[in-house]
């Protein structure tokens, strides 16, 4: 607070100062007083000026300080003989200056967005039916299922990567905020029923699929519309619906927990901090969201025979339980809760060995 007060205090004197030393001689001037039109132009030349800074700052932003080159995560994990054990050195030693190597640059990773998106395929918070979202190899026989929000849909690239070298026929049925569990939740201070006939709709298509694979995953944020008096039983059970849902699709089911959160924008962190990104990295316990929600789907899974996969060691180093906003050459985040389609992408090796024996990929 004294601070504070110290700096109006300098503020106050600084307005004064300019006022009394530069505005009111300029306002006052006799050149002006006797000739408005010349007023009126310098005012002008004074805006046009003024406009013209402004477009430029915008137009060409700060130059953001790098550090030393880093390996190509995508290529270092794609070559490992064990991409898990690589991405855990990776994060262990994540860089602590933004590489000079970064891809894609850090302005565009907010805006790197994959085929679901670029498609129309993600599902927006109106919509109730699902879409013909068809990737990999449309012919194939075995046909894997990406079900869930947005925190689904940003595994869309290493599952379409895996796709693509599998063979697999991989169908995308995403929707903003909807969450996988039978749970009606609150959007917009409303019950957000369009999800729940976005979900049956989907569950019911997911059915006539008969895919090999279902693999679901959705944010733990999101709050009852109706809220139990045992939220942790409310939630279990919405889990266990849904999963026995998709069982008699005939499917084996996957579900990913959520990835952990960063602490606000990573993006404007790291531009911040770009010679000391450890300020933007953010511990275990603080990144997951919802402890109770992730439980409840554990309990969920071992009633229904489902596979829980937690993403968490591929995100966070497992010694320290450190989450880096940067690992390697890539950024980890797009936003405040989305992993960067890079680094996604990247990490397709990693999550391939469990699909790959839960798809019956030979």
């Amino acid at each position: 607070m004294p601070l504070a007060l110290g700096l109006s205090a300098v503020a106050l004197g600084l307005a004064w100062l300019t006022l009394r030393l530069v505005e009111n001689p300029v306002r006052f001037h006799r050149a002006f007083r006797r000739r408005p039109r010349r007023a009126l132009v310098f005012g002008a030349a004074l805006s046009v000026g003024a406009s013209a800074l402004s477009f430029t700052a915008t137009a060409v932003p700060p130059t953001i300080e790098t550090g030393a080159p880093a390996p190509a995560l995508a290529r270092t994990l794609a070559d490992a003989p064990a991409p898990r054990a690589r991405l855990t050195e990776l994060l262990a030693s994540s860089p602590t200056a933004l590489p000079v190597n970064l891809l894609p640059p850090l302005p565009q990773v907010r805006s790197s967005r994959s085929a679901v998106y670029r498609d129309g395929c993600h599902a927006d918070y109106a919509a109730t039916g699902t879409r013909p979202c068809v990737y990999g190899d449309r012919t194939s026989s075995r046909t894997v299922v990406l079900f869930g929000d947005s925190h689904a849909a940003q595994w869309f690239p290493a599952l379409q990567r895996l796709a693509t070298t599998r063979g697999w026929k991989l169908v995308s049925l995403t929707k903003a905020s909807c969450k996988v569990a039978d749970v009606t939740i609150v959007s917009g201070h409303q019950p957000y029923t369009a999800c729940d006939t976005w979900r049956s709709h989907a569950l019911a298509r997911i059915r006539t699929l008969r895919p090999a694979l279902v693999v679901v995953s959705s944010s733990d944020a999101g709050d009852p519309a109706r809220p139990a008096a045992d939220p942790l039983r409310q939630w279990t059970t919405g889990f266990e619906s849904t999963f026995r849902a998709l069982g008699t699709s005939g499917a084996r089911v996957v579900a990913l927990l959520d990835t952990p959160w960063p602490q606000g924008d990573p993006i404007d962190c790291a531009a911040r901090n770009s010679l000391q990104l450890r300020a933007c990295a953010r511990p275990v316990p603080d990144a997951i969201r919802d402890a109770s929600r992730r439980g409840a789907l554990r309990a969920a899974a071992a009633t229904t025979g489902t596979t829980v996969i937690d993403p968490t060691p591929w995100l966070c180093a497992p010694r320290t339980g450190i989450c880096p906003v940067i690992v390697a050459d890539t950024a980890v985040y797009r936003d405040d809760s989305h992993l960067s389609e890079a680094y996604a992408e990247a990490l397709a090796p990693v999550l391939a060995p469990s699909l790959d024996r839960l798809a019956g990929t030979p």
